[in-house]
């Protein structure tokens, strides 16, 4: 996923916004130093995984996210994962579960349009 969020950061940043990115390397254990340090700064989440969302690990993150730092945000987190379905081997209809980079963008304006 990394590599279609580098390319929606460059529409969100002809949009005028200025995003945070974290790659989490390791997700065991995972980095709260900083996801926190990155939610005081800009008060708001948005996870984008490769993994469906049912029983994916941003459930667990924005569960955490929450539990330490949910006085910090400003909205709640979102998340953006593949479809709840089998990933299918050819690369077109894959392309069509799995996030892109168009839907990221979308849901960066969203958040950052809608009235707290």
């Amino acid at each position: 996923m990394r590599h279609h969020v580098l390319q929606a950061v460059k529409g969100i940043e002809a949009q005028g916004f200025d995003p945070e990115v974290i790659d989490l390397i390791s997700l065991k254990p995972i980095d709260y130093d900083t996801i926190g340090a990155s939610i005081r700064k800009t008060h708001k989440v948005i996870i984008v995984e490769e993994c469906m969302k049912t029983g994916g690990i941003a459930a667990e993150i924005i569960a955490s996210i929450n539990d330490r730092f949910f006085d910090e945000l400003d909205a709640p987190v979102m998340r953006l994962s593949s479809q709840d379905i089998p990933t299918p081997y050819n690369g077109r209809l894959e392309s069509l579960t799995i996030v892109q980079p168009k839907q990221i963008v979308e849901a960066v304006e969203k958040m950052m349009l809608a009235r707290v």
